[in-house]
């Protein structure tokens, strides 16, 4: 009789293989989530005069 069986570390060495394609894909669809927003967000970029940061503590103090 011939037993067959699939050793448990090459099923652990597939698994972790699939997390790390898994984690770089991820990684890969950040990064170009970023890239296409990125423009955008330049655009948000402000630099407040003077006398709207001192609104803005004043107000912050009043609550």
């Amino acid at each position: 009789m011939i037993t067959t069986s699939t050793p448990i570390t090459n099923s652990h060495c597939l698994n972790q293989h699939a997390e790390n394609i898994s984690s770089e894909f991820f990684n890969d669809l950040d990064l170009m989530f970023y890239e296409s927003i990125k423009s955008q967000m330049d655009l948000l970029n402000r630099n407040p005069d003077e006398e709207t940061i001192s609104k803005i503590l004043a107000y912050s103090k009043s609550l």
